[in-house]
Parts: structure tokens; C-alpha cells; sequence
């Protein structure tokens, strides 16, 4: 009776203890990866480039093309300006950040948030704690160049991410490719053309000027 009684608490408990080890491990791996990844991210203080923006459908139709240029300064500041098909701004300077839609005739403002989940962009900040904290990492080695491209993908931690899966492509530690895909199987692909990293950018990019004739909405609260 008591050999019985002993073998059901040690069924009982193994299974715990495997699945204590494996969470274990994969709490490892996953900070492993998320290391990996800022190591990539660390170098990069700005970043300039050239974005080509690929939208797709869940039955893979293209939904919108666009482009756009991005100015990155670490650790805060970034302009996100589009191009085409229309002219759009998203522009922060840590503190604020700044929505001028021009089709809408307004400009919103509102606290910045560095949340990492709400604004993946945030992700080329290269926190290694920020980035495992938030998300699921792997790594793995794309191609036959010894390894030059490397491939990341993240899935988040919490439900409430605006994303389900996202992706990170490097070339010569060089970004080359961020992809999104959200709970309703919509996919974004960002394209970087031409990535200038660690160029001088002057500040005065970060400084919003009110455009003309638009209506401003404050939701700062200040």
C-alpha cells in the first residue's frame, strides 16, 4: 500500500519537475536569443534609411504598398515620415510624440511610451531585459555565407500585443527586414533600403514644427 502510495506521488511530481527544467531551459534560451539580438542592435546608435512598406491580407493578396524614410537615434527619438502613396509624420523626441495626418487635417499629441509591444520600431533600442521581458526569442543562421544573415523571431508574451509574431533580418549585422503579422493573419513587411547606421543626424529633425491650417488634438493632458 505504501509502495503504491509512493508511486503515485512520484508520478505525480516527476511531470513537474520535467516541466520545471524545460521551462527552465527555455527561460535560458530565451534570454540566450534576446542577448543575441541586442548584441546585434548594440553598435547601431542611429539609423537612416529608405523603408518600403508591404502590407498583405490573411489570403496573402497585397492590401497596401507604401514607403517611407526612418531617422533613429537612440535611445528615444525617431521620425517616421511617409511618403508615398500619401505624406504622413510620426515623429517623437522621447518625451512627446507627434501624429500629423494630413488627409485628416490634424495633429495628435500624446505622452511617448516606450513600451516595446505597443512600438516594435522601439525593438532597434537593443535592450536585451526589454526585448526578453516581452517576448518569446529564437535565433537562427539563414543561407550559406557563413552565417552572415541572421533571423530572429519574437512572439510576445502577453495577450495584449499588437502583434502575434514578429521577425528580424540581418545581414553582416547590417538590419535588413522587420515583419509583422497580426491576429487577424495580416502581414507587414518593412523593407530597409540603403541603412546609413551610426551617420550624423542633426537634432533639428526632432523638433516638431506645427504645420499650417491643421487642427491640433492634446491628449497629454498637460
Amino acid at each position: 500500500m505504501k509502495k503504491s502510495v509512493t508511486l503515485t506521488i512520484c508520478l505525480l511530481i516527476f511531470p513537474v519537475l520535467v516541466y520545471s527544467q524545460d521551462a527552465s531551459d527555455a527561460s535560458r534560451q530565451n534570454q540566450e536569443a534576446a542577448q543575441q539580438l541586442a548584441d546585434m542592435l548594440q553598435d547601431m546608435r542611429t539609423l537612416s534609411a529608405t523603408v518600403e512598406v508591404l502590407t498583405l491580407g490573411q489570403d496573402g493578396r497585397e492590401i497596401q504598398e507604401s514607403e517611407s524614410r526612418l531617422i533613429m537615434q537612440k535611445p528615444d527619438h525617431f521620425s517616421w515620415e511617409t511618403l508615398s502613396p500619401y505624406a504622413d509624420l510620426m515623429l517623437t523626441d522621447g518625451k512627446r510624440i507627434w501624429r500629423v495626418e494630413y488627409d485628416l487635417d490634424q495633429v495628435t499629441i500624446e505622452p511617448f511610451s516606450d513600451d516595446v509591444s505597443r512600438t516594435p520600431i522601439l525593438l532597434l533600442n537593443g535592450d536585451a531585459n526589454a526585448i526578453a521581458e516581452t517576448y518569446t526569442v529564437s535565433a537562427s543562421a539563414m543561407g550559406s555565407d557563413a552565417g552572415s544573415i541572421q533571423g530572429f523571431i519574437l512572439y510576445p508574451s502577453t495577450p495584449d500585443n499588437l502583434f502575434e509574431r514578429l521577425s528580424l533580418t540581418f545581414d553582416d549585422r547590417v538590419l535588413q527586414e522587420m515583419q509583422f503579422e497580426d491576429s487577424l493573419g495580416q502581414k507587414t513587411s518593412l523593407t530597409f533600403i540603403d541603412p546609413e547606421v551610426n551617420g550624423v543626424i542633426d537634432p533639428e529633425v526632432f523638433v516638431f514644427h506645427m504645420p499650417e491650417g491643421l487642427e491640433l488634438i492634446d491628449n497629454t493632458g498637460e
